[in-house]
């Protein structure tokens, strides 16, 4: 257990020296010495040596050849744009997002895209007693295959959708993947996801979604608006019922967000 004990908190001092480093280098009027790095974290220069060598690896740092010295890399800049883009998201979404609950009165989320996860930026609680709860930050992979799952996929090539669900399901059927790459295909033409099946949720089956695309400038999905509610309410004809309301909401904040 020492020993275990030992290399757990030997991780946690190499994070934490990571961390500081990146924040000497955000702090510092110009690019930094190796030497000038280990004491500012004060480590020996190999330790921190380390530490860079796996920063830059990861495109966070950049190390000048010629003046040997060290500075931020480009993957911080594309770090801040994405947490820029979700805040400016969130943001401008909200209030659109609080008149669509009061016309379907089920909880109304925004999600973006993380690698193969997810991830809340906004949520509007549904008005009933009994309706799905959502904290802002809840980071789900999309092995779960609902509707906001499939809106944020619907950009993507079908040969890495379908390396994707078989990594997550090994064993699906191949009628069972055919139609859930032609939901998506659907979802790129229509504009609209709606899985009022119980069980099409594949981590919670009681609860039913139907989503829409955010776009940005570019036509690129950006984020999924997602409305869900259980099955035995958020049924097939309420989800009609709902589908214009879902769209108009959805087109009005890519528009916010500069799509044509």
């Amino acid at each position: 257990m020492d020993g275990q004990d030992s290399v757990g908190k030997s991780g946690v001092q190499s994070v934490q020296r990571a961390v500081r480093l990146l924040e000497v280098l955000a702090a510092a009027r110009g690019p930094q010495t190796m030497q000038s790095l280990a004491h500012e974290l004060g480590c020996s220069a190999s330790t921190a040596h380390r530490i860079a060598v796996t920063l830059a690896h990861g495109d966070l740092l950049e190390f000048n050849p010629l003046t040997k010295r060290y500075s931020l890399g480009v993957g911080v800049t594309k770090l801040a744009q994405r947490r820029a883009e979700q805040v400016d998201i969130a943001s401008i979404a909200q209030p659109y997002m609080d008149d669509l609950r009061e016309r379907v009165m089920e909880t109304t989320s925004l999600w973006t895209r993380t690698g193969d996860s997810k991830v809340c930026v906004a949520c509007s609680d549904g008005t009933y007693t009994i309706r799905q709860y959502l904290q802002i930050g809840t980071r789900v992979v999309m092995a779960d295959l609902t509707a906001g799952t499939r809106v944020l996929l619907a950009d993507d090539e079908p040969d890495s959708v379908t390396a994707m669900v078989e990594a997550w399901y090994p064993d699906i059927e191949h009628a069972e993947l055919e139609e859930f790459l032609a939901d998506v295909e659907r979802t790129r033409d229509t504009g609209l996801s709606m899985l009022p099946e119980e069980g099409a949720n594949r981590v919670h089956p009681d609860v039913s979604t139907m989503a829409a695309p955010i776009l940005d400038g570019r036509g690129a999905i950006v984020a999924a608006l997602v409305v869900a509610g259980p099955v035995g309410r958020l049924t097939a004809e309420a989800m009609s019922a709902d589908a214009e309301a879902l769209r108009t909401c959805a087109r009005e904040i890519s528009v916010a967000l500069g799509a044509q």
